[in-house]
């Protein structure tokens, strides 16, 4: 490696004669050098920081100082040498080679093996080394920078990060993936991946992860990672690439985990209203056209009943086709109800009344305990005063049906003012449009078997039901009578440990001054 400018050389030596000779060894018609000289430490400590030489040869036995105390000053003022240093020295001692190096200098060289061979080469060698050494420095530097602009990316960056080897182990974690998980990034290697995807997405979680690593290519699925601070399941998107390696068995892998959850909850939502009107139109038009056969039988029925005499057998059978009627009115009305085309007579409702007329017309049994929990008054609302009596009915006897007629148990109902906040609605609600805001609530509990997610999904499809006898319309009824007063029914519930139905509807009037419960 050539120097293309001339080459700028300080020497500091108390010996002209040496001095000269310096000079005239370096001198090179392809090489041109510029001198400067000192011929003591201090004077050249000051020439070394006005006039920037390539390169210092340094004599070690100085009249004011030592030469290599004087260039372990230049570094401990500058916090390194700033040129080449070449250290020489009439001596020939390894001890004094060895505090030179340490000192900071290039290179060592006994003053006896000076010449016109030996200097200008050990000259050269120094700068090179001392130019290839500030370029590592450099480039050492800029590294560091980069790692830390990186480290600062991955630390604010809205995602959480982290990096794993081949058999999921993770070997890196930022701060938002640590605060979700919960791990600190010194235990983030000892998780277990299996406790934090959700058990229904595990599956096919390293099935994925498997075909990614045979194929090396890059890993991406949608899953539920479970959330530290509440035990929450929110769906992430996950994607991680492969890092270069020498070996499939070597890879590593860099990933990020995007939380998902509105959207994906904000699709699902969108799907079940569609699905619930269409069911709500198929069954306002069922209902519509089952009612008007009804009238027709009812009527003649009531007609033949009126025709007959008193003693007539046939009035017994008539009185059994009346009652059928009866019975399928009510399924007609349940089924208007979910569809919203239920005929509401809205007045204002005082809501506990109605909770204790429902638990008249439900006929909760003996076996199970009620307990009412209305002693707090709540604010009454507007909707129809039956209609929200049958709701309620129709919650208690789901309750019922879920422990068992004979069988013992508890159901609860609570009543309250309670406030909904935007993040609960998506995935607490059954989807009816349901705005932030107060609401009188109306909390069925129950200790019965319970729902699993996929039940909970259907709870309010109408027909759908899970007994033996059962037709399906009782929570459809529910839900559509909340859908048509503005409000919603939120559902709480996990196998074998009962569930929670909460009937919400906006109160009546300014509610501005009464406290959520």
């Amino acid at each position: 490696m050539g120097i293309a400018k001339p080459c700028k050389v300080l020497i500091i030596d108390d010996n002209v004669i040496d001095r000269e000779i310096y000079k005239r060894c370096l001198w090179e018609p392809d090489w041109h050098c510029e001198f400067a000289e000192a011929d003591n430490a201090t004077a050249g400590l000051e020439m070394a920081a006005t006039w920037r030489p390539d390169c210092a040869l340094v004599d070690v036995n100085l009249p004011d100082m030592d030469g290599i105390e004087a260039l372990e000053r230049l570094r401990t003022g500058l916090g390194r040498i700033p040129f080449a240093a070449v250290v020489l020295t009439a001596y020939s001692e390894e001890a004094v080679a060895v505090r030179a190096i340490t000192a900071g200098a290039m290179d060592y060289l006994p003053k006896r093996k000076v010449s016109t061979d030996t200097l200008p080469r050990v000259v050269r060698h120094a700068v090179e080394r001392f130019l290839l050494r500030e370029r590592i420095e450099q480039q050492r530097r800029a590294l560091d920078a980069g790692m830390q602009r990186y480290q600062v990316l991955l630390e604010t960056i809205p995602l959480m990060v982290w990096a794993a080897d081949a058999e999921g182990r993770v070997e890196y974690a930022n701060r938002r993936w640590s605060d979700y998980t919960g791990l600190s990034p010194a235990n983030a290697a000892h998780l277990d991946w299996n406790q934090l995807v959700h058990p229904a997405d595990r599956e096919r979680t390293w099935d994925a992860w498997r075909k990614a690593i045979a194929s090396a290519a890059g890993f991406e699925i949608e899953h539920r990672l479970r959330r530290a601070a509440d035990g929450a399941y929110r769906w992430h998107l996950v994607r991680a690439i492969p890092m270069q390696a020498t070996s499939p068995d070597n890879l590593s892998w860099l990933g990020t985990c995007t939380e998902i959850e509105s959207q994906k909850q904000s699709g699902e939502a969108s799907l079940q209203r569609q699905k619930l009107e269409s069911l709500g139109r198929l069954a306002g038009g069922l209902a519509h056209d089952l009612n008007n056969l009804l009238v027709v039988v009812l009527g003649n029925a009531t007609f033949a009943m009126e025709a007959l005499k008193p003693s007539d057998p046939a009035r017994q059978t008539l009185g059994n086709v009346m009652q059928a009627g009866q019975r399928a009115a009510d399924l007609i009305r349940k089924m208007l109800g979910y569809a919203g085309k239920g005929t509401l007579r809205p007045a204002r409702t005082q809501v506990d009344k109605s909770v204790r007329d429902a638990v008249e017309l439900a006929g909760v049994p003996k076996s199970i305990k009620l307990e009412l929990h209305t002693r707090r008054p709540v604010p009454p609302v507007e909707t129809d005063a039956e209609l929200l009596r049958q709701a309620i009915a129709d919650l208690l006897r789901n309750s019922v049906e879920a422990i068992g007629e004979q069988a013992s148990g508890t159901i609860v109902v609570r009543t309250a003012l309670v406030e909904l906040h935007q993040e609960a609605l998506p995935t607490d609600f059954a989807p009816a449009g349901i705005t932030p805001g107060k609401y009188v609530a109306v909390e069925v509990q129950d200790t019965g078997c319970g729902m699993d997610e996929e039940t909970m999904k259907k709870a309010f499809d109408p027909f759908f039901t899970t007994k033996f006898l059962g037709r399906g319309l009782g929570l459809s009824a529910v839900h559509g009578f909340a859908r048509s007063s503005g409000g919603s029914v939120q559902v709480k519930s996990a196998p074998g440990k009962g569930a929670r139905f909460r009937l919400l509807l906006p109160p009546a009037g300014d509610i501005s001054r009464d406290a959520p419960a």
